[in-house]
């Protein structure tokens, strides 16, 4: 079985993916875990909002994929609850920070270069609102304005964004893997006891592209101050994230501006809220896991080990059960991954192995932005549909066909 073969930039690929509903196999996950680890020393762990309903059971699922060619090492997996009543939400922050809030207030009028994005940004509903990149310069930036008419002067307001990445830094992993050729090993060794290459790395492109940038506008001063910035690696799954925003006058009409490198980030929703007090949900560890419908002890003894690792191959499919404090209450839930995956080699990669390029995307990340911009344009616009259309099927597939 072949993937990726007539574009290898563009093979699915970005960790494990968890479902709520097993069966669901769509164009995006309810999570998906430690996106950017793809070595043993750039392992953490990631927070995922599940945006879930109100609950009437006191046992909760969720199923973890390995839709790709890619070994994971799973250190934990854990669900994250805090219990809420009418009205309220919990909400999840950048600095893995918790929020519990009351109260909606839906965005008034949105813009971006082309004009109104209203409707793409007042709806929950997957119409993501997106841009290409710049074709002289991966890194230019672009900006939406956002006005919240009649919020009221006396809430204390965060900003709810969801939103995931584009497939570009996918391109930009897969292009690295690709220059290192069959020399991937050596550097995949030197990354794991040089703490210089990894911060190169951070501070390289993904520091070029940034993350999405939150201002407000403060009438008084006639100004704009920055509140934050949001940012999380990976296209799959939709992240719904909160930022308290500062500098606020306190007019009920709020005005935020968002500064975000062009082509890289797909906005589906935005809002304010009212931010009641900081919170700390509850860690609940699963208490059953089934692989292929049945019980797995060893799978369940590996991941409640954080010494020990479940180690998840192509087609693997884990379904985590999770017992709720208690019975018809409702609860917010977050899910909590921490671990690493391992990227497999693919042939038509090798070919194209170039150690020039490959110092110049760490060396001089800015320089290889604007020299790489046309070459990711002849890709820009079939990448979605060909990584989407690499995706492994769980149900079918086997790490040991050929």
């Amino acid at each position: 079985m072949s993937y990726c073969i007539t574009n290898p930039k563009a093979c699915f690929g970005s960790c494990p993916t968890f479902y709520k509903n097993e069966n669901d196999n769509f164009h995006f996950a309810d999570a998906e875990g430690f996106s950017s680890a793809i070595s043993p020393s750039l392992e953490y762990a990631d927070i995922d909002a599940l945006n879930n309903r109100l609950l009437t059971d006191h046992e909760f699922s969720i199923t973890m994929k390995n839709e790709a060619l890619e070994t994971h090492c799973v250190r934990d997996v854990k669900l994250l609850a805090y219990p809420r009543k009418d009205g309220e939400r919990i909400y999840h922050s950048a600095g893995d920070n918790f929020y519990l809030c009351e109260n909606i207030y839906p965005v008034s009028n949105a813009a971006g270069a082309e004009g109104d994005i209203t409707d793409l940004i007042r709806n929950d509903d997957m119409r993501e609102r997106f841009s290409y990149s710049d074709e002289n310069n991966l890194s230019s930036k672009e900006e939406i304005i956002l006005n919240f008419d009649n919020a009221g002067k006396n809430i204390n307001p965060g900003l709810i964004i969801h939103f995931r990445q584009t497939l570009m830094t996918t391109y930009f992993i897969y292009s690295a893997i690709g220059y290192m050729g069959d020399e991937i090993g050596d550097f995949f060794a030197e990354m794991e006891v040089s703490k210089e290459t990894i911060n190169k790395l951070n501070g390289g492109i993904k520091k070029e592209l940034g993350g999405i940038d939150v201002y407000v506008w403060n009438e008084n001063k006639s100004k704009w101050y920055k509140s934050g910035s949001l940012f999380e690696t990976g296209p799959i799954a939709v992240n719904k994230q909160l930022l308290p925003l500062k500098n606020n006058t306190g007019s009920s009409n709020i005005r935020v501006k968002l500064v975000l490198n062009k082509g890289l980030w797909r906005i589906d929703y935005a809002a304010l809220t009212n931010i009641k007090e900081k919170v700390k949900p509850l860690e609940i560890s699963p208490n059953l896991i089934l692989n292929k419908g049945k019980a797995d002890d060893a799978a369940l003894a590996l991941i409640n080990d954080p010494g020990k690792l479940l180690i998840s191959m192509p087609g693997s499919e884990y379904k985590f059960y999770f017992n709720l404090p208690q019975q018809n209450k409702d609860y917010e839930l977050f899910l909590y991954s921490k671990g690493y995956y391992l990227e497999w080699m693919r042939e038509q990669w090798i070919k194209d192995k170039d150690l020039l390029k490959l110092n110049q995307m760490i060396e001089h990340p800015l320089n290889y932005l604007r020299s790489e911009a046309k070459d990711y344009k002849l890709y820009e616009s079939t990448m979605e549909q060909e990584f989407w259309n690499s995706k492994i099927d769980t149900k079918n597939f086997s790490y040991h066909e050929n």
